[in-house]
């Protein structure tokens, strides 16, 4: 088994949607007001704070799919693809224990094409996930209506799931299609020395594709990268301190208006809709 570096740390916490209805103007206004809360309560802790949550960086389209009986998910694999003026599909393993995660092969079927990336999700109150995900652009002209176009496209699946992929029909989990905003333009620093570290943040809104001014969900994140997964003590700490403040634990009282602790993921969300 090879060793997988963490090559990110991404701390991730539900809002409250309602709090982000309105317009595109409308969402970037309460984006900025979220941000000045947020930067408020972590003074004393972080070093510094730069910039805004103002600049949209992504608007594209998000579908999962899965089978009948969810085999990728209840096997702990999702698996979605993102539509924007391109179409781009990620096979991702999550597990909390992180040499389970890294045992298998994300590969590409044709390596070059894929990116495969290694990286701790970190959730409130602080549960870890490690993940291991590969993503890799496709025609837009192809469909994913067997598990067999998944395991073609990611060939060491098919060694995993240990089944006849070409009888597992696949479906649109949730017969929804996300529009997804990334709004993105802040960050703060969580180290001065030996070198300077920052967290960058976003805030990631999904709209019923049919809806676009009442979010679904909404998640603020921000995260840090080590390319060779060495972390600081006392860095982790600082961003465990920052962390805490979103999670209304200590003095983050601020956060009960924006922070929503029961809130789905997006992934649980999209999943619930299978139940209703």
């Amino acid at each position: 088994m090879t060793q997988q570096t963490v090559g990110s740390r991404e701390y991730k916490v539900m809002l409250q949607p309602e709090k982000f209805t309105g317009s595109q103007e409308e969402l970037l206004e309460k984006a900025n007001q979220f941000w000045q809360a947020f930067t408020k309560s972590i003074q004393g802790i972080v070093f510094d704070t730069d910039g805004s949550l103002d600049t949209i960086e992504k608007n594209r389209e998000i579908r999962f799919y899965d089978t009948d009986d969810h085999l990728l998910y209840k096997s702990g694999y999702i698996f979605r693809e993102r539509i924007d003026k391109k179409s781009e599909v990620t096979l991702k393993f999550r597990h909390g224990d992180r040499y389970i995660s890294q045992d298998r092969d994300m590969s590409a079927a044709i390596v070059d094409q894929g990116k495969t990336k290694f990286e701790e999700d970190i959730k409130l109150p602080f549960t870890s996930l490690y993940s291991f995900s590969t993503k890799q652009e496709i025609s837009t002209a192809l469909s994913f209506d067997q598990l067999a176009k998944i395991t073609e496209l990611y060939p060491d699946l098919k060694t995993k799931l240990k089944i006849n992929q070409k009888s597992e029909n696949l479906h649109l989990v949730g017969n929804f299609i996300a529009k997804e905003i990334v709004i993105e333009g802040a960050d703060f620093e969580i180290s001065k020395k030996p070198n300077k570290i920052e967290a960058d943040c976003a805030l990631v809104v999904w709209y019923d594709r049919v809806v676009s001014e009442k979010p679904k969900i909404v998640e603020f994140s921000f995260k840090y990268e080590n390319e060779q997964g060495e972390y600081d003590g006392e860095v982790a700490q600082r961003a465990y301190k920052v962390f805490q403040k979103l999670g209304n634990i200590g003095k983050g009282e601020w956060a009960k208006e924006w922070v929503n602790l029961e809130g789905m993921t997006k992934t649980k969300y999209v999943y619930s809709l299978e139940d209703k």
